[in-house]
């Protein structure tokens, strides 16, 4: 028989379902934070969204990003973002917004033209200038907005569609939630919400949602085991315990893949990457603390509406993709 590699053993038996309330509660109050940082103070959206100026330049002698920082700052740019490209600190990414709005007319000229005539022609030269004005940005936010929640109402039909009426609530709400927790990332750490962030929450989702199909498919396969008396709870715990290894490889095997990334990459595409871990991570949590107890007050719920005393067995749809 093939073997097949294992870092957490099956005959462990971690009361995961015993400790949901706890962490259930937790998950309440983070998104109510969540909630109410998003109403009070908003996502600190790019200039995809906003409108603005992103452009790469290049100086004749090294550069430290913190000297471009301040140089931006006296063009009256504070907003501005710095980041350095290669490691010579010769070549930087700036991204500014807050020109596009201002009355002053010396702010209205270019901004690479701005940084050209402060530090001299000869020693600044500037590669590419992308301009996105503010209609373009808000139509575009629009636009990608409307993307993500289409996106997540399909994924909830494919999840209403896959399985029956104990197994999707917790799938949906455990989808919503990491999404949820992935944007208080963002909040958080004030990195900028742009396209590839949308792009990121995505991810996050469809990761989310396989990461709960791995456990409700095995509870599936252990109710429909003969002779398999155990109520729910202590079914759906031993379904969590029997795929925990799988888990951890998966999670594993997509870190690694991922965390070069954050090292060796800036700017959007690292913060990507790091919405990527944290959402890992979320998507774990979110299947054995939110998905899993969901499945189980759901089943209550059935049972107390029917008058039934017994745990029924509930015959799932296949919930494999």
């Amino acid at each position: 028989m093939q073997k097949y590699l294992q870092i957490i053993p099956n005959h462990l038996s971690i009361d995961f379902i015993g400790k949901f309330k706890y962490f259930m509660a937790f998950s309440v109050i983070t998104f109510i934070a969540i909630l109410v940082a998003l109403w009070t103070k908003g996502l600190n959206y790019g200039v995809d969204f906003t409108g603005g100026t992103v452009m790469q330049v290049k100086f004749n002698q090294p550069t430290s990003p913190e000297a471009v920082r301040k140089m931006m700052e006296e063009l009256g740019e504070s907003e501005a973002s710095v980041v350095a490209m290669g490691d010579n600190n010769q070549e930087f990414m700036i991204t500014s917004r807050s020109n596009l709005e201002t009355k002053d007319a010396k702010a209205l000229s270019p901004i690479n033209a701005r940084l050209v005539e402060k530090v001299g022609a000869n020693q600044v030269t500037v590669l590419s200038v992308d301009v996105v004005g503010p209609k373009v940005g808000a139509e575009l936010k629009g636009a990608a907005l409307r993307s993500l929640f289409y996106s997540v109402i399909l994924i909830t039909i494919y999840i209403w569609l896959r399985f029956d009426v104990r197994f999707a609530p917790g799938a949906t709400i455990a989808m919503i939630h990491d999404l949820i927790m992935a944007t208080g990332f963002y909040l958080l750490t004030g990195r900028e919400f742009t396209i590839t962030a949308i792009a990121a929450l995505l991810t996050i989702a469809g990761y989310s949602v396989n990461d709960t199909i791995v456990v409700y498919d095995r509870v599936r396969e252990m109710l429909k085991q003969s002779g398999s008396n155990l109520p729910l709870p202590q079914t759906i715990n031993k379904a969590i315990n029997l795929t925990l290894s799988r888990t951890v490889l998966t999670s594993l095997i997509t870190l690694i893949s991922i965390v070069p990334i954050i090292i060796l990459c800036k700017g959007e595409i690292q913060s990507f990457a790091i919405a990527m871990c944290f959402g890992i991570f979320v998507g774990t949590y979110s299947t054995m603390y939110i998905a899993s107890p969901f499945t189980i007050y759901v089943e209550r719920f059935l049972e107390n509406r029917n008058g039934k005393t017994k745990s029924s067995r509930p015959t799932s749809k296949p919930a494999t993709v």
